[in-house]
C-alpha cells in the first residue's frame, strides 16, 4: 500500500517547512490508517529532514520520486523510506532504513545490535542494514513484477545520530554479512549516500511503485530448496524482522543454555500462515550445522505437516531414517532420557495432547511434562485460536506451570510474536477479513477483492470442484476440504459417498493411507478434514462449510448438533464441554481451512444465508 508519494521537490519543501509530520499522518489516515504512536511520529519529525538534507543538492534529479511509510499487503510491517527511479539499464527501488539511535553495542544474537530504544531501556534489535535487506529481499523474491521487468533493489541504513566512532562494529562484514549488500551510513556521510543514490538512480520513473504495489507476490523458491537449505544452516533471506529476530533469539538461548545447563522455554506466537514453520526449520538448521552439534529435533502432534516436509526432503537428498529422527510425534518423549535433546522445537504447539491413545503409553504419562523432561530448550510455535479439538491441551498456562515445575526460564515477548502473512497472498487483510467473518469479536471487516488474491463463493460445488480440478492441473496441491459435519460412511462401505450436497455432487472423505495426502495425487477428488491438512500449505483450497456454520440475517450461529457422529476426535459434540467451547472449536477448524490457500480460496456454503452474508461483505474494487 503506498501511503505518502511525491517528487523528492516536495519532500524536501514539506520538511523545509516543518510539515512532514503532518503530512505523513494526513496520508496514514487517508487510507484507513489512524495512527497515534507519538514516537513514531516524532521519528518522521526528527529524521525525515535528515533524509530531505540529503537529497537537497544538484547532482540528484528532484523529479525522482519519494515513498514514506510503504506498506506491504501481507502485514502490519511498513518501509521507513523509498527512492524510486531508473538509470540507463533499468528500474531501481531503494529503500533506507531510518534509525534516531546514538549509541549501540554488540549482541551476541547473530544480525543484532544491543540498542537504546525507548529512553534508558536497551534491547536486542536486527542491524538496520539487515532490516533494510530483509524487505528488499521479499520484494526482490515474490513480487512478480519485480522478477518479470528485472527491477534492481537496493537497501541501506542511515542512522543519522550515531558518530562516527560507531562505524567498525556497525560495517563489520564478519559478523554483519549482508553489509556488502546493505551498507549503514553514520553521521557525516551525507556525501557518501548521496553519491549511493547517484550510482544507481538518475531519472524519474513515476509509475514503477504502483506496478510493483498492485502486481502478484509469487514466491520464486520452491519448498523443498528452502527447507533444504534451511537445514544446512543456510540464512533464508525472505524473513521479515520479526521471524528473523526469532530464529536469533532461540540459537542464542540454546548455546547459552548447552553451556549454563539452565533450562528454558521460548513461546513464540502467531497465527495461520505468519511463518512459524519457517521460524522453527530454520532455527532447527543452525542449531544441527552449529560448531558445536546440537541434538535437536522438530515434533508436531499432527502428522500431517511431518509426513508433509518429510516427503518434500526425501524429493531431495535425505535419506527417510534422518527425517525420521528430525521430524518426530511427542510420544517418543515418553521413552526418551532427561535431556536428551539440546532442543525441541514444538510446532503447533496448541495440538499437542495430554495423553496419547493407542501408543502403549499409560494413562497417567502427561506428553507435555514428558516433553520437558527430554529437552534443556523447548521452543513452542502456538496459536490457541487452531486448537480444534477437546484434546488440545498445550495452552500457554498450561506451558508456563510445567516451565515452573521445571524450573525453565520463560521467554515470552512482543518480539516473539509473528504476524506478517507468508502462506496467503490475500496477505494481512484477507485474514483479517476471515477472523471478522467467524465473530472473533464484533468488527464487520469487508474485504476488497482484488486481483492479488483469488477469493470466490460459489452456488454450484460441483463447480468449485471443477475449477479445484482445473487448477490442480496447472499448479498441483489444490484440493478440497470441509468441516467435519458428514458421517464417514464411506470407511465401512467404499461404495458409499459421504457427501451427497446441491446439484447431485457427490464425494468421499480421504481414506488412503499415504504419508501426505496433498502429494498423493491419487487422492485429488476426495476431501480432506482439520486433521489432514492443518499445517500445509496449498496453492488453492475449495472450503465446504457445512451446517455447523450458519447464518440468521447478519448473526452467525455455530451448531455442534451439524457435527458428524463418526466424528471421533474434535469431542465438540460432547456433553462434558459447553456450548461456548464448543463453538471455540468450529470457529478454530474454519479459521485453519479457510487459510491453507496461497493464491486463492474457493468456498460453497450449505447453509445459502450464510452464502448471501458472505457475498455482502465482499467488494470489489
Amino acid at each position: 500500500m503506498i501511503i505518502y508519494n511525491k517528487p523528492i521537490s516536495e519532500f524536501i519543501n514539506a520538511c523545509n517547512c516543518s510539515k512532514i509530520r503532518d503530512e505523513v499522518v494526513n496520508e496514514l489516515k487517508n487510507h484507513g490508517i489512524n495512527h497515534q504512536n507519538d514516537s513514531e511520529q516524532m521519528s518522521w519529525e526528527k529524521s525525515l529532514p535528515y533524509m530531505a538534507e540529503v537529497l537537497n543538492c544538484d547532482e540528484i534529479n528532484k523529479d525522482i520520486d519519494v515513498a514514506i511509510e510503504y506498506k506491504f499487503n501481507e502485514s502490519k510491517h511498513r518501509i521507513d523510506f523509498i527512492l524510486y527511479g531508473k538509470n540507463d539499464k533499468n528500474s531501481v527501488v531503494m529503500i533506507f532504513e531510518l534509525k534516531q539511535w546514538s549509541s549501540i553495542f554488540e549482541s551476541t544474537k547473530q544480525n543484532c545490535v544491543f540498542a537504546n530504544t525507548h529512553g534508558s531501556i536497551r534491547e536486542d534489535k536486527l542491524h538496520p542494514s539487515c532490516q533494510a535487506y530483509f524487505y528488499s529481499k521479499r520484494i526482490g523474491d515474490m513480487n512478480k513484477y519485480v522478477q518479470d521487468n528485472h527491477v534492481d533493489i537496493k537497501s541501506a541504513s542511515y542512522l543519522h545520530n550515531l558518530d562516527q566512532g560507531y562505524l567498525t562494529l556497525m560495517s563489520n562484514q564478519i559478523n554483519y554479512p549482508f553489509i556488502s549488500n546493505s551498507p549503514v551510513f553514520l553521521k557525516g556521510h551525507i556525501q557518501t549516500i548521496r553519491q549511493f543514490v547517484v550510482n544507481y538512480i538518475n531519472q524519474e520513473d513515476h509509475g514503477l511503485l504502483y506496478n510493483i504495489d498492485a502486481s502478484l507476490m509469487v514466491p520464486s523458491t520452491e519448498l523443498r530448496h528452502l527447507l533444504d537449505n534451511s537445514l544446512k544452516g543456510k540464512d533464508f533471506w525472505s524473513y521479515d524482522d520479526q521471524q528473523a529476530l526469532s530464529v536469533y533469539t532461540i540459537v542464542d538461548e540454546v548455546k547459552k543454555s548447552k553451556v549454563t545447563g539452565k533450562r528454558k522455554t521460548i513461546i513464540i506466537k502467531g497465527g495461520p500462515g505468519t511463518g512459524k514453520s519457517i521460524v522453527a526449520i530454520n532455527a532447527l538448521g543452525k542449531l544441527l550445522n552449529d560448531i558445536v552439534k546440537m541434538n535437536a529435533c522438530y515434533c508436531t502432534q499432527n502428522a500431517t505437516p511431518r509426513n508433509y516436509f518429510g516427503q518434500t526432503l526425501i524429493e531431495g537428498d535425505y535419506k527417510k531414517e534422518t527425517i525420521k529422527e528430525l521430524f518426530v510425534n511427542p510420544s517418543v518423549f515418553a521413552s526418551r532420557s532427561e535431556k536428551y535433546y539440546d532442543c525441541i522445537f514444538a510446532d503447533e504447539a496448541h495440538r499437542i495432547a495430554k495423553w496419547k491413545f493407542g501408543l502403549g503409553i499409560g494413562k497417567d504419562v502427561n506428553m507435555l511434562d514428558k516433553l520437558f523432561n527430554s529437552s534443556l530448550v523447548n521452543v513452542f510455535f502456538i496459536d490457541e485460536d487452531q486448537a480444534v479439538t477437546v484434546h488440545d491441551y498445550a495452552t500457554i498456562d498450561e506451558i508456563t506451570k510445567f516451565a515452573k515445575k521445571y524450573n525453565s526460564e520463560l521467554i515470552i515477548s512482543n518480539n516473539l510474536v509473528l504476524t506478517s502473512q507468508f502462506r496467503c497472498l490475500g496477505g494481512e487483510e484477507y485474514t483479517q477479513f476471515v477472523k471478522s467473518f467467524l465473530k472473533y469479536d464484533d468488527n464487520v471487516n469487508f474485504y476488497i477483492k482484488n486481483n492479488k488474491y483469488d477469493l470466490r463463493i460459489f452456488d454450484d460445488p460441483n463447480q468449485m470442484r471443477n475449477e479445484i480440478s482445473k487448477l490442480n492441473e496447472k499448479y498441483g496441491k489444490c484440493r478440497l476440504v470441509s468441516g467435519y459435519t458428514h458421517n464417514w460412511v464411506s470407511r465401512n462401505d467404499p461404495t458409499e459417498y459421504d457427501f451427497q450436497l446441491a446439484n447431485g455432487f457427490k464425494a468421499q472423505w480421504n481414506f488412503n493411507n499415504v504419508s501426505s495426502w496433498i502429494h498423493d495425487e491419487s487422492a485429488k477428488d476426495s476431501i480432506g478434514c482439520i486433521h489432514t491438512c492443518q499445517g500445509i500449505d496449498m496453492q488453492y483450497c475449495g472450503v465446504i462449510i457445512g451446517k455447523d456454520l450458519r447464518c440468521d440475517g447478519k448473526k452467525i450461529i455455530f451448531d455442534r448438533d451439524a457435527n458428524a457422529k463418526t466424528d471421533a476426535s474434535s469431542g465438540i459434540r460432547s456433553k462434558k464441554i459447553n456450548v461456548i467451547e464448543a463453538d471455540r472449536l468450529i470457529r478454530n477448524t474454519y479459521n485453519v481451512l479457510l487459510t491453507r490457500g496461497m493464491r486463492g480460496t474457493f468456498i460453497y456454503c450449505e447453509n445459502q444465508n450464510l452464502s448471501r452474508y458472505l457475498k455482502s461483505i465482499i467488494k470489489y474494487m
